[in-house]
């Protein structure tokens, strides 16, 4: 090879290599505007696909810790402690929870668009700034992924469950779990058959507060002295599952809700085994939800004991008006938003809440007397069975299992 056949292969290898990093330099430029190599957690790739094809619960989603339990179990398990200790939301900290609210549902938003996507180490700060763990939680039943969110103090504080990939835009609630047994496992139950978006349980039991609510709710039986208490979730408005009632009726006006509770039932004292009310004044109203709703349950309960299904707008005069709802802060809140919850009763029906007062043979596992939470699913079903959410279309299940994604550490 003479000198300038060598001259010309330098210059060849040399406009190479400048060809290389000048392309080097512009994949850096672009990914380093993109955010991929930014100090947020929600830009660290992790090898993820660079498209949009990442699943909601494989990607940023693994920044929250998780806990594998079988969903029932855990719920079933949760402590609803008597002590006393209970403490309502201060101005300071109900700030903090909505703010919390804010980055948890935006996060759900870009993570269903995009799983690489959603800032959830930005989700777990807000939960933490407002004395809250939020976690992934695995159902080992169902093999789906939900979000937990549970009080980190002992102001008892309530516990939720979201399913971010929800068929039925519906709320299940239960604000009186220990007092009213059995009504979070019939919840839990409920939430995994419906696929239903949340599931809200009051933490502290009704009647730990030594504190009367200042809510305009009347005397009850359930507390020794009859006074409604600040730790009763339905009767007061200072509390987070107040809150979270309030951000899913705000943030989309066709969300329902159930809000279950139960009663000690005496064949010699109550005609009725299921009494349903949808949370307004009105004694009649036939195109309400609750009487729809209990046309519905007469369905699927004994023929000869149909009567003992009820609703409070079916006819003049309540059924049995302590168990018909209108005192329930979220049923007056979702019938009437512009309306003070915590002073006023209402006359609207939205035909968005039912208030389920429900004997322990309606709340059980046990379909043997021909009385189960089965029923009350079906009913709801019949009521509200829209799957109008992600592909409820043509899946109303909760879906195939989910993978066990291992768990990030955020930056």
């Amino acid at each position: 090879m003479n000198q300038h056949s060598a001259t010309l292969l330098t210059w060849e290898k040399a406009s190479a290599l400048l060809i290389m990093a000048a392309i080097f330099l512009l994949t850096l430029n672009t990914r380093l505007t993109s955010g991929k190599f930014s100090g947020s957690s929600a830009s660290v790739n992790h090898g993820l696909p660079a498209t949009s094809t990442v699943l909601w619960h494989a990607g940023n989603f693994r920044y929250l810790n998780a806990l594998p339990d079988k969903l029932l179990t855990y719920v079933d398990t949760l402590p609803h402690p008597t002590g006393g200790a209970y403490r309502k939301l201060s101005s300071t900290r109900k700030a903090s929870f909505n703010l919390f609210l804010d980055a948890l549902f935006k996060a759900i938003d870009d993570s269903l668009a995009d799983g690489s996507t959603g800032d959830w180490c930005g989700v777990k700060a807000k939960a933490a700034d407002a004395n809250y763990e939020v976690i992934r939680f695995y159902d080992t039943d169902t093999g789906r992924w939900f979000i937990h969110g549970y009080d980190k103090t002992s102001d008892g504080q309530a516990y939720f469950f979201i399913n971010p990939f929800a068929k039925r835009n519906i709320v299940i609630e239960v604000p009186h779990e220990r007092y009213e047994p059995g009504t979070a496992l019939e919840g839990a139950r409920l939430f995994t058959a419906l696929a239903a978006r949340a599931l809200i349980i009051n933490n502290e039991d009704r009647c730990s507060s030594p504190t009367a609510t200042g809510c305009n709710i009347g005397t009850t039986t359930a507390c020794a002295d009859g006074r409604v208490r600040e730790s009763d979730m339905a009767h007061e408005v200072s509390n987070a599952f107040y809150l979270l009632h309030v951000r899913y009726t705000d943030m989309d006006p066709v969300t329902k809700f159930v809000q279950l509770h139960g009663f000690n039932y005496d064949p010699m004292k109550h005609a009725q085994k299921v009494v349903i009310g949808d949370s307004s004044t009105k004694d009649i109203l036939t195109t309400s939800v609750s009487v729809t709703f209990a046309n519905n349950l007469k369905q699927f309960v004994p023929t000869d004991e149909t009567a003992a299904v009820e609703s409070c707008q079916q006819s003049a005069g309540k059924p049995n008006p302590s168990l018909c709802g209108e005192a329930s802060v979220e049923g007056r809140y979702a019938n009437n938003p512009l309306s003070d919850a915590c002073a006023n009763f209402t006359s609207n029906s939205k035909s968005r809440f039912l208030h389920i007062e429900q004997a322990p043979t309606v709340r059980d596992d046990d379909d043997s007397d021909g009385w189960y939470w089965g029923d009350i699913n079906e009913a709801l079903i019949r009521t509200w069975g829209g799957c109008n959410m992600n592909n409820g279309a043509t899946d109303c299940t909760l879906g195939s299992q989910q993978t066990q994604y291992s768990t990030w550490t955020c930056p």
